[in-house]
């Protein structure tokens, strides 16, 4: 069976990609899927980029692409400065005019969703696949979490990220947090459908500051965490005026 990478929500973070793919290395997997969210806040969009572009089977577009590309008035002032910056930055007359379209047209071309057999892949929810927030919190929402277990368009899994908080959500309103399940979840071990969030590359979110993604062979996900130098990119971000502190200072306290 085929061994599957899933990384998502890496965030311009270069430092925290480059340790995700030297460990997905070591594991001879198949195919590399890329759930969104290459870009946004952090100090490395292009380099990002450039990885994703050459490693990933596919990759969907997340709400920071999605904000790049057209617009992101939904999005509060620190991180809409931010995108302006990321944009700038992928506009850059540093670079060759035809590297830059390279880049655009990349972005351009993301999907929204990808069905692989009985596996659903989004960047955030299977409602709205670029956008919604599907939180620990939500299991108090029966009407929610069963709207979003009617939209997995006939699949009995769905991975997604967006959150940043690496976890199971079954059928029947529970959550079960990565951690909690010693970071191995066995699909056969919990019946009907599930909604699996592969947790964040570049920017944790569940109070630990360590880069995350999951292996998956069909049958048994795994999350790895890997501790990276999240220091250096924390003074990249301080280095550029437009990208706020606390962009740095939420990846040493994985918030």
């Amino acid at each position: 069976m085929s061994l599957i990478a899933l990384i998502s929500d890496i965030h311009a973070n270069i430092e925290a990609l480059s340790v995700v793919m030297e460990d997905i290395n070591k594991h001879n997997v198949d195919a590399i899927f890329c759930l969104g969210d290459v870009i946004g806040y952090g100090p490395n969009p292009r380099e990002c980029i450039e990885v994703i572009r050459e490693c990933s089977e596919f990759t969907l577009c997340g709400n920071h692409e999605e904000a790049v590309l057209f617009n992101a008035e939904d999005f509060n002032p620190k991180a809409r400065r931010a995108i302006d910056w990321t944009r700038d930055q992928l506009n850059s007359e540093k670079f060759d005019k035809e590297k830059n379209y390279e880049l655009w047209d990349f972005l351009g071309e993301l999907r929204k969703k990808v069905r692989d057999d009985n596996v659903l892949y989004v960047h955030a929810s299977p409602r709205q696949p670029t956008r919604e927030y599907v939180l620990p919190k939500d299991i108090n929402d029966k009407a929610k979490i069963e709207s979003i277990f009617r939209e997995f368009e006939g699949c009995d899994i769905c991975f997604c990220g967006h959150t940043h908080i690496p976890g199971v959500f079954t059928e029947d309103c529970q959550f079960h947090y990565s951690r909690s399940l010693g970071n191995r979840f066995e699909l056969s071990s919990i019946p009907g459908k599930k909604l699996i969030n592969i947790g964040s590359v570049g920017q944790p979110r569940d109070a630990d500051n360590k880069s995350c993604y999951v292996l998956f062979d069909g049958e048994t996900i795994e999350w790895v965490r890997l501790a990276y130098d999240f220091k250096t990119t924390m003074e990249k971000i301080r280095n550029v005026d437009d990208l706020a502190d606390y962009l740095a200072v939420r990846l040493e306290e994985g918030r």
